[in-house]
This record gives structure tokens, C-alpha cells and sequence, in this order.
């Protein structure tokens, strides 16, 4: 007998496919995100960062990269959902991974801040990556201990994943770390085509056809809501499919769509301030105002006392200035002896269109 709560099984679909579980065997979009990833590991960088916002697909990129990882001999990984906030969990960490035997407890007796590097250093004789999610909880006291440890222990590697006010966050209080991250990789959104493929896959995973019941202008009109973020294309997907199934609809329409959600078009401009930190975007705005500027001048023109000396804040503003520069967002040009900054056109398009 048919569940009555099971909207889904009116399209002839076997499951749900518009659940949030993490499948990253569905993820679609991000080919130049996960090579930068796998490239970073298998030439055997340390430090690598994923940032994005809330629902743009980071925990999908991290197991998929832990799966893909896997596969391979020689390497060992280990998920880590929620990061140490403390040194005695930064300890149990590693300790609950890498594991503690007999062995161990003869050579250590006891694991602790003091004795943690050579202890890691001795259970990771191969490459070892330690993927850890929602890095922008991590105090700052163990992202010290982890750039000291990944500095010391020669075959780990970290991969960060977080809001972008976890760079931020290294930017004002731990440049250190932020200048060794090998790679960045920033999860924008998925483009219409990214996002009618999205609603595909997870449609043929359920044993469906192409997008039915979905017409080609309700694709675009998700695209436009949701802003092409995946976790929520699939929130409202879920929500157009119980709704089209109370109302016995055999197809979902972008008047359907409309119905239900209020109208909400997000530009570039609305997509890129989701992932720019408040600190980049000042930048921006300055060089707007004001191009041409040598770091130098950047920090006379911006709130220091977030630093906590003015070298920090040289420091914090060239990472910065690299980071826009890798996004394609300023130019550089070199004037007299030194070397100045100013907008890009891209950059100008984003602030016209914000």
C-alpha cells in the first residue's frame, strides 16, 4: 500500500530525490574546484582552504574529495565534521583518528600539547589529510597548534573548509596560517545549466526521466530564486514537488513556482557579497574611490585596530590583495618603485550592478 506521505511516488520516483542528505556521488558543478583539491594533495601541499556560504556545497566537497582520496593507495583520510576548540579536544582528535594502542602507551605513556607532533609524526607514515568542516569554528588557539603541527609533521595535510568569515578571521588574527594556504577554492554558485543538471541527476538517481515534472522555465525561474546555491535548489525542489502533489499536478511550471515563492532574482553582484569578507569588499570600495594605491596606503586608509600591529595589518592586506587578485577582482601595476592596485572591469561590474 502506498504511504500517503510519500508525495514522491506520484511522479513514479522510487525515493525522494530532493532530500538533504550529503550524496556526493550527486554533486554537480565544481570540476575546477575539486581538481584545484586533488591536485593540491597529490603534489603534496600542506594547507588547502574551501570557503562559501551556508548551503553552496562544502560538506559535499569534502566527502567527495574523502571518497575520491580513498581510492587511491598510499594515502589515508579522515572527516572531520566539527572542528577542536580546545587543545585537550585538538588532542582526543587525533588521538580517536590515528589511533592509540598498546604500542603507544608504552612509547608516549600519555599524549599532550608538548608530545603531540612526534606523535602524530610517527603515526602518519604516509600522506595523511585531515578534512576538516566548519573550520570557521575553530579558536584560534588550535588553528595555531594545527599550522605548527602541519609545519612539523611532514606528511599531513589540512583542508579547511568554512564560512568566508573563517579567512576573515585568519586575515585580522592569524595571517600566519593564511599565508601558508597553497590553495583557495571558493564555491560560488551553480549557473542555470549547472543547476538544471543538479535537478537532473537527482531525478535519474530516483528512477525518473530527464527533469520531469519540471518544464524548462521552472528550472530558470529556481535558478533565479535560489541564486544556483545546491542546498537550496534542492530545499525548493522538495517544497514544488509536495506542493504540486497536494494539488494533483502532473507538471511544475514557472507559474507554479511564482505561486509559491515570492520572486526573487539574485544578480552576480547578490551572489559574489556572499562570499567576498566584509574586509575584501572595503577594498574594493576603496580602490573604487581611490585606485592606484599601494598597500601601504590601503592600511592608512582602513581601520587598524582590528591588528594587533601595523605589520599584521600589511600582512593581512597583501594576503587580501592576493586573494583579489587570484579572483580576477584588481589589476596590479608597477609605478616608480613600487607597486600599485586598482580595480579590474569585473570588479567594477559587481559594484555597479550592487
Amino acid at each position: 500500500m502506498e504511504n500517503k506521505y510519500e508525495y514522491f511516488h506520484r511522479f513514479g520516483w522510487s525515493k525522494n530525490p530532493f532530500n538533504l542528505t550529503i550524496s556526493p556521488d550527486l554533486m554537480v558543478g565544481y570540476s575546477k574546484q575539486t581538481e584545484s583539491l586533488l591536485t593540491h594533495v597529490f603534489n603534496q601541499h600542506k594547507a588547502a582552504m574551501v570557503i562559501g556560504p551556508t548551503g553552496a556545497g562544502k560538506t559535499t566537497i569534502l566527502t567527495w574529495l574523502n571518497a575520491q582520496i580513498k581510492a587511491y593507495n598510499g594515502f589515508k583520510t579522515y572527516y572531520v565534521p566539527k572542528p577542536p576548540v580546545s587543545k585537550d579536544e585538538l588532542i582526543q582528535l587525533f588521538k580517536h583518528n590515528l589511533g592509540f594502542g598498546f604500542i603507544d602507551k608504552i612509547i608516549y605513556k600519555n599524549v599532550d600539547i608538548n608530545n603531540l607532533t612526534s606523535y602524530i609524526t610517527k603515526k602518519t607514515k604516509v600522506r595523511t589529510i585531515f578534512l576538516v568542516d566548519e573550520a570557521h569554528e575553530c579558536s584560534i588557539e588550535v588553528l595555531e597548534w594545527l599550522r605548527t603541527i602541519n609545519d612539523m609533521v611532514p606528511n599531513l595535510v589540512i583542508v579547511f573548509a568554512g564560512l568566508p568569515t573563517f579567512e576573515k578571521k585568519l586575515e585580522t588574527e592569524l595571517p600566519t596560517l593564511l599565508m601558508r594556504v597553497n590553495t583557495r577554492v571558493l564555491l560560488e554558485s551553480l549557473s542555470e545549466m549547472e543547476t538544471e543538471s543538479l535537478i537532473q541527476k537527482r531525478i535519474d538517481f530516483a528512477g525518473g526521466e530527464g527533469i520531469k515534472p519540471f518544464t524548462n522555465d521552472a528550472i530558470k525561474k529556481i535558478h533565479e530564486i535560489t541564486g544556483g546555491f545546491p542546498r537550496e535548489i534542492i530545499k525548493v525542489c522538495d517544497q514544488l514537488v509536495k506542493e504540486a502533489s497536494l494539488r494533483n499536478l502532473s507538471s511544475i511550471n514557472a507559474h507554479l513556482v511564482e505561486q509559491i515563492f515570492s520572486e526573487k532574482i539574485v544578480s552576480h553582484a547578490d551572489q559574489v557579497k556572499f562570499t567576498l569578507t566584509p574586509k575584501q569588499k572595503e577594498i574594493l570600495e576603496m580602490l573604487n574611490k581611490n585606485p592606484d594605491l599601494s598597500p601601504s596606503e590601503i592600511v592608512e586608509r582602513i581601520n587598524v585596530k582590528e591588528y594587533k600591529t601595523k605589520d599584521h595589518a600589511i600582512r593581512s592586506v597583501n594576503n587580501i590583495l592576493k586573494r583579489l587578485m587570484d579572483e580576477d577582482l584588481i589589476k596590479r601595476a608597477k609605478v616608480a618603485n613600487k607597486f600599485v592596485y586598482s580595480l579590474s572591469g569585473k570588479a567594477k561590474t559587481i559594484l555597479a550592478e550592487a
